[in-house]
This record gives structure tokens, sequence and C-alpha cells, in this order.
């Protein structure tokens, strides 16, 4: 068995998957002679092994073949046949089975793809599994190149090494452990809700990812302060309220990526915040992993300094938010 492993990206850039190849002889190989129906055998299967190291999904089935479009099955699929051996008992059993139309009516040296990507064909890890198709009129292969295959020939599985020959078969399949969970943010210092915090406070918060890792070039953090347009201050013995802008402070971020599934980022003001302020802090929401999956919405939290006004709606400052 040839299996060759690449990467690709899937569903635009929700994740990306491993693909992997299976194949009888080189990727797409020519056929030297062409096995007939009627000669050589009705159906021609080859056993491959997912040693992946996880379940995969066949998305394709590749064969060079001619003739007229199959009136039953087609193409074949046994899940797990327990080892390096022919298919259990005769095409009609496969596990899952579906037509299909060769490229050529007549030349078998053009190769016949069959999209099985909506099929949800899915083997497990660990298993030999068979894949196979209907001969409608020729099947091409090589000379026998140690990959074994089989030919359905008068009721029977008949080795075709036996023959000295190699019927060319080949499949794609890719992981099906996609990610397409989003980054999430925690570990938030000031947490939301706090108050009374110090005035010089650094603002900590954690940007993580368990599958693949943040894309830590899309951490955008903005940090506001008057939620509201509002800001307390004291005149005497006098409580009072007066509006001003909502500010973006400036400040330094540092991101410490040292790991990739616990980015750590840790906001300084370049001044310290005002007695009573209401603090606004937001983590954009195109925020990504290495797969390409994004936040969403804006992560956003608040808390207020020494000497605030009490009692605020936090529910409806965020809301505004």
């Amino acid at each position: 068995m040839q299996k060759i492993a690449v990467f690709l990206a899937v569903l635009g850039a929700a994740c990306l998957a491993a693909e992997y190849q299976f194949s009888t002889g080189d990727w797409n190989q020519s056929p030297t002679a062409g096995g007939s129906a009627s000669g050589w055998g009705e159906w021609l299967v080859t056993i491959f092994e997912n040693d992946t190291g996880g379940d995969i999904a066949i998305t394709e089935l590749g064969m060079p073949c001619c003739g007229p479009p199959s009136e039953d099955y087609g193409w074949l699929v046994w899940y797990d046949v327990g080892g390096p051996t022919a298919p259990p008992g005769n095409p009609t059993g496969a596990d899952r089975c579906g037509p299909y139309t060769p490229e050529s009516p007549s030349d078998y040296h053009v190769y016949t793809y069959v999209d099985l990507s909506g099929e949800d064909v899915i083997i497990e890890e660990g298993t030999c599994f068979a894949v196979g198709y209907d001969v409608t009129d020729r099947g091409g292969q090589v000379a026998y190149n140690g990959y074994t295959t089989w030919a359905w020939y008068s009721g029977r599985w008949d080795p075709d090494y036996g023959w000295g020959a190699t019927s060319l078969i080949q499949c794609r399949a890719e992981t099906t452990d996609y990610d397409f969970d989003p980054p999430w943010v925690d570990g938030l210092d000031p947490a939301d809700g706090d108050s009374e915090m110090p005035l010089d406070a650094d603002i900590v918060f954690h940007c993580r990812d368990d599958s693949t890792g943040v894309e830590t070039a899309t951490i955008d953090f903005t940090v506001r302060d008057a939620a509201l347009g509002v800001r307390a201050f004291s005149t005497g013995p006098v409580l009072g309220v007066t509006v001003s802008s909502v500010r973006t402070l400036p400040g330094d971020l540092d991101i410490d990526d040292s790991d990739l599934t616990d980015v750590v980022c840790t906001w300084d003001g370049d001044e310290d915040f005002v007695e009573g302020d209401l603090v606004t802090c937001t983590v954009d929401g195109g925020l990504t992993d290495l797969n390409g999956n994004e936040l969403g919405d804006d992560f956003v939290w608040v808390f207020d300094t020494v000497g605030a006004v009490e009692n605020h709606s936090w529910g409806y400052i965020k809301g505004e938010f």
C-alpha cells in the first residue's frame, strides 16, 4: 500500500484536515494492461490498512477503467475485513456500495473518480478495509508490484498476483477529528464585576484553545473608561456626577505565547486609572485559533476602581457594550 499524508484546508478556513492517499501503485499510475469483465473478473478489490492513527472518512475512489454505466453496485467498501485478506463472501455483501459511470467508454487508461465525500464512509483506526469496483468492460492493471488485489471470478475472489498482475485502485481519505471549536477567553484579573480595584492595576486575561492553539496575531484588546460616560467625583461632603466622553486608554499589551494553548496577556496602562472609574475591557471577536475558528462575539467584562459610586447595574453597563 502506498500512503501519502498531506495537509489541506477544508470548509474555507474552518479547519485543517490531514488527507491520506492509498494506492496499489503510484498515484494516478498509467496501466499497462486491462483485465476484462468476462475474462479476468467482474469485480476488482484491494485491501488497505488504516494506520493513520485515527478514524478516517473515504472521500474519493479512483480507478483506470472503461465501459458503459454500471446497472448494479459500481463501487464497494468493506469497513473491516480482519486483515490483509480477500473480502468475506461475494460482492453483494459489501458494507457500502453505490453506482458509478466510467469516464471513458473504451479507454481503460483513463481514470474514473467517484466522489464519496457525502457518503459518510468512516474507517476506524487500525482496521483493514477493502475498496473495489465493478468492471463494466476493462480495468487497468500493471505487472505485479507487491500490492495484492483480487478479482471476483467464477464465484470466488481470485488473487491477481497468481497471474502476475496488480489492479490499480486508489482512494483518498481525510481525518474525521475536525476542530470546529473556537478559542475562548478566561483567567480575568480583575474579574468581571470586581470593585475597588487599585488605580495602578494591570489587566490580565488568558486566550485559550486546547486543540491547535491561538493565532496570536488576531488578539485585539481595548480598554475604555467612564462606561456610559459617567464619572463620579466628590466636592466636599456632596457626591455628584458629571458626564464625560468614553475614552480608549493607551497602554502596552504583553503577549506571552510560550504556550499557544494558553496565551497570557497583560495590559499595562500608560497612566493610572482615575478614582471612581468604570473600566470596560474588550477582546475583539476576531480572535481565532490556528485552524481559523473565530471567537465570534466580542468578549467584554467590566470592573471599577477605588472610590466608585456604589450599586452600579453591571448588567446594564455591559449591555451597552
